[in-house]
């Protein structure tokens, strides 16, 4: 290796430093860095949280490279790429770094028998955490304690917010390694006014307060109980003092924790010469509190009211909020602030963001662990404002849109033949033409011939800009226009005079116009025709909608192509490792892949990322990117596919999904209809409780003279009263043919995997059909709550992962539309027409009450095990009848009529009278919880089967517990079973 150069490159408000290092052959500063043979230590970098940064290294060699990177216990694999002809590159980026990710990251580097081994040293810049106090018994003094990468300066005060100082009886300072400094204070707790231990460095200050009864004083009698809020492994400390000549002293708790245990007291009456008297003092203290520690100590004696402290200890650390991507339409004027009310413990630290720029966050305490961050200094600028959170334990990130109502801008221009009015505003404007009858314009008739509007997206985030072109071809002339602009703001008129036209002229230059044009429009009709006829553009069936009227008709798609990409969500390139293909389609297709760093530092991560094909039009990746800004917009839900991030740069435009194991539900359910039952008690009695090592390869349980597959054909279950048995059945007993139980061979597909986690269990029961249904609901109840359509929701568009969750997906650009059999052309396109609601097959209208309809036929495929819609109908005129007029299919053989029941509900010709989604996540939400109930009884009963009384009872706990989890419930049956 002839030379090696290392960098940082690291970001701090928008400005890029870069620090380069050589390895020291001619550069004799730099050779002091190195601190062995072939070990080279780059400067300290230091950043702010939430800064992003860059290591990388540059290698001038003509040999074979292998290299990983190291952090802590973590080991990463290189990613090298050739920087020049002789030289490769590596890097590697932290995004949105935090305190945690401080230390060294080494760079191990092999070419032959040769190592090198570069150490870069990152210190991230931060507040001192919270001083921790601490107590001994004898002597009684009290310990503050605090550490940080930039030395505090530690104090004792009489209040928090005092400047007050007490001098510490002793002090201690260490350094550890990376420059961390650890300071200890110690104080006597006796004869002091002590009330709060404070750290503190540019950064900031974090305080800790000694909680003090004190019993003499009455401001807060009204309020004598005190809450408090700790972490298991935290110190609480208590001191209660008061001033009387004679009196008896004690302090309780109400938990039962027993002296000696976890609990020490500390007992020192010290009499104080006052002129009021005498002041006692009591402690307890407990060095690090567990949950058990929870409860009331109160403090009382025989003078004095009694005042207590309510301890609650949290096993961890967590953040949770109900504010979820708001979004907000104010005018110019208008006093508004962003807020986000979050339960929190510990304390949150937070920041607000805004076109890439950072703004302070202070959270009030409203009460207990609620807090309330606010923001008001938006200067009423339109976008997306982040807010983001973080404590010692978890994060939070929520995000606001921010419309501002403007009163239309309005501008004319004319040509020969025509009259423009364009007008920019939000909301959007109504435009309209009058012809003047007088010089003023007070009067006049409207125009509404001849006019030619067009919308779209203003520069400005929000705006749109409204259009109308009046052709003036036909008109003599010699009068005033006015073309006015209104919205829900104000209204804008302007006004141009039409002068006298000349007829002659116009009709001579109509015709050679016309002999130029149809010709030109026929050959660009031939092109645009055969054009998109061999490759149509691509276009994301799930879209973000504005209403722009009081019906649901009345809408535009948001067009995200003027919304600016937050750079937050770039993903190293270099940090993704491509694996097998997915799925692939006309325009693009899904690959499996490992991303490193993209949750955690040190965890690769299983994803699946999203691309176009390589020779794609630019309005394909202009469509793909407008599709990355919208999921940034709408934020995560647990039944979505939700996106980790995005590579734009440097290379073709990447979405990085999550990884669902299971591929799409559709094959998911046709892959397990052999282990169907109906529910898991069945499976336990057919099995005599053993189902878990032999259900997957049973013979018996495959039913081969049942109701599956046989000869590649499906055969229903007989249906009798109050029972299923199960018979042979006659050829033309068959609901479908053999061509219609898979996807096209050629459709492009998510792939399903055949290895299935032992958590999931080897079988499918009713209750997981509930299930699906349910988390397909509340995925399409969240896109519902932020405005979303999905145009094509169906079994084959909802994947399935571990724990057997549902989450709705949007993967059309990796399906061939024009192989699959399910996508049948309608006028110009092709369109999932048996999935399709009246209004959107015959109208063209999409709403959420037509992805209710979708839905229906998506629970009619779920509790039919797969069957294609409309068995045996095919698509032609006849079936576009059926529709009009009302026709449903039968009830699938699965469903029970309650199911039934809401399938049908979501088929109303009448899209008003359909159930919306919130209706349906309530409506399985209770058919779940009955069926749990009814598993619960029915575990009971089994009980009186022998070969389950023959169990020994630990296996016996074992089997009904399996069967309860199952369902994601909470049923506890152990305290049900006797010895």
């Amino acid at each position: 290796m002839d030379r090696l150069e290392a960098s940082q490159i690291f970001s701090d408000e928008n400005q890029t430093q870069t620090q380069s290092f050589c390895d020291g052959k001619k550069s004799t500063r730099r050779k002091s860095l190195v601190n062995k043979a072939n070990e080279f230590q780059v400067d300290t970098t230091e950043l702010n949280v939430l800064d992003d940064i860059t290591l990388k290294a540059i290698m001038n060699t003509t040999g074979n490279i292998s290299c990983h990177w190291s952090f802590k216990n973590s080991r990463i694999p290189c990613n090298m790429k050739n920087n020049t002809l002789y030289s490769q590159v590596t890097s590697f980026t932290i995004l949105q770094i935090r305190e945690r990710h401080s230390g060294v990251y080494s760079l191990t580097v092999k070419n032959g028998n040769r190592n090198w081994t570069i150490n870069f040293k990152v210190v991230v810049r931060a507040k001192p955490k919270k001083p921790k106090l601490t107590m001994t018994r004898m002597p009684p003094m009290l310990h503050c304690t605090t550490e940080n990468y930039f030395v505090p300066q530690l104090s004792w005060r009489l209040k928090c917010t005092s400047s007050s100082l007490i001098p510490a009886d002793k002090h201690h300072e260490s350094i550890g390694s990376f420059g961390v400094t650890r300071l200890t204070k110690l104080i006597n707790a006796i004869n002091q006014d002590i009330g709060c231990c404070c750290a503190s460095n540019i950064q900031g200050s974090e305080c800790s307060s000694l909680h003090i009864l004190d019993l003499n004083t009455t401001a807060d009698n009204r309020s004598s109980v005190t809450y408090v809020y700790l972490k298991v492994g935290d110190p609480f400390l208590i001191e209660c003092r008061a001033l009387y000549r004679n009196y008896k002293f004690k302090i309780f708790w109400k938990n039962d924790t027993k002296a000696g245990n976890t609990t020490e007291v500390l007992k020192e009456q010290n009499a104080l010469s006052r002129r009021d008297g005498y002041r006692r003092q009591e402690f307890v203290f407990i060095n690090s509190v567990s949950l058990k520690d929870s409860g009331s100590y109160t403090c009382s004696s025989t003078q004095h009211p009694s005042k207590t402290i309510n301890l609650m200890v949290f096993a961890e650390g967590f953040i949770n909020s109900s504010t979820v991507n708001e979004v907000y339409s104010i005018g110019k004027d208008e006093d508004f602030c962003f807020e986000a009310k979050l339960n929190a413990f510990p304390l949150i630290r937070c920041q607000w963001y805004f076109s890439k720029t950072v703004f302070p966050c202070e959270p009030t305490n409203l009460f207990g662990n609620s807090f309330s961050a606010r923001f008001c200094d938006h200067g009423h600028k339109p976008g997306i404002y982040e807010l983001f959170a973080e404590n010692e334990e978890a994060e939070f990130q929520t995000s606001f849109t921010l419309y501002i109502k403007t009163k239309p801008s309005l501008t004319l221009s004319m040509t020969k033949t025509h009259i423009s009015c364009m007008s920019t505003s939000h909301p959007s404007a109504r435009l309209n033409w009058t012809k003047c009858t007088g010089e003023l314009c007070t009067e006049g008739e409207p125009v509404t011939e001849g006019i030619q509007t067009d919308q779209s997206g203003g520069e400005e985030f929000g705006s749109n800009i409204t259009t109308s072109v009046l052709d003036t071809r036909t008109m003599v002339g010699g009068f005033v226009m006015r073309c006015c602009a209104e919205n829900v703001i104000g209204s804008t008129c302007k006004e141009t005079f039409l002068p006298e036209q000349d007829m002659k002229f116009l009709q001579s230059s109509f015709y050679i116009t016309a002999g130029i044009f149809i010709p030109s429009t026929i050959l660009l009709i031939i092109f645009i025709f055969y054009r998109y006829k061999k490759h149509p553009g691509y276009e994301g069936q799930l879209q973000m909608i504005h209403q722009i009227g009081s019906s649901e008709n009345e809408y535009h798609y948001v067009d995200f192509s003027q919304v600016s990409y937050d750079v937050k969500w770039e993903f190293p390139r270099e940090n993704l490792e491509l694996g097998n293909v997915l799925g692939s389609g006309a325009f693009g297709k899904v690959i499996e892949a490992t991303a490193y760093g993209i949750s955690k530092v040190d965890v690769p991560v299983k994803v699946a990322v999203k691309m176009l094909k390589e020779k794609c039009e630019s309005s394909e990746k202009d469509a793909l990117m407008s599709e990355l800004k919208m999921m940034i917009h709408m934020g995560n839900h647990e039944n979505i596919v939700n996106l980790l991030g995005a590579c734009t740069h440097s290379g073709p435009v990447y979405l990085i999904f999550e990884y669902c194991c299971y591929g799409d539900l559709l094959n998911y359910l046709r892959n397990n209809r052999e282990k169907f039952h109906r529910t898991l008690t069945d499976v336990f009695t057919l099995n005599n409780f053993s189902f878990y090592h032999n259900l997957h390869n049973d013979p018996q349980l495959r039913y081969d003279s049942g109701n599956f597959l046989q000869n590649g054909s499906y055969i229903p279950i007989n249906r009798k009263t109050g029972t299923d048995t199960f018979s042979h059945t006659s050829e033309h007993d068959l609901l479908f043919s053999e061509n219609e139980l898979t996807s096209p061979s050629n459709s492009a597909v998510y792939q399903n995997t055949n290895k299935y986690e032992d958590d999931d269990l080897h079988v499918l029961t009713f209750e997981d059909l509930l299930s699906f249904s349910y988390q397909v609901a509340k995925g399409m109840e969240f896109l519902t709550s932020q405005s979303c359509i999905h145009r094509d929701l169906a079994a084959r568009n909802v994947l399935v992962t571990h724990g057997k969750v549902a989450k709705i997906c949007d993967f059309g650009l990796a399906r061939d539309i024009m192989q699959d059999s399910n996508y049948v052309i309608r006028g110009n396109a092709r369109l999932p027409v048996k999935w399709m609601a009246p209004e959107s097959l015959f109208e063209g209208s999409y709403t959420t009450r037509s992805d209710v309809w979708s839905y229906g036929i998506l629970l009619w495929e779920i509790f039919s095990l797969g069957v294609n819609p409309y068995p045996g109908i095919q698509v032609d005129s006849n079936f576009y009848k059926l529709i009009k007029s009302g026709f449903k299919m039968e009830q699938p053989f699965y469903a029970t009529e309650a199911i039934y029941n809401v399938i049908q509900s979501c088929w109303a010709l009448d899209p008003g009278k359909r159930l919306t989604f919130s209706d349906l996540v309530s409506i399985f939400e209770k058919h779940l919880a009955d069926a749990e109930v009814a598993l619960y009884h029915n575990n009971m009963e089994c009980k009186c089967n022998s070969n389950y009384k023959n169990l020994p009872i630990n296996s016996q706990k074992s089997v009904l517990n399996q069967s309860a989890s199952s369902l994601n419930g909470n049923i506890l049956l152990d305290q049900d079973i006797k010895d």
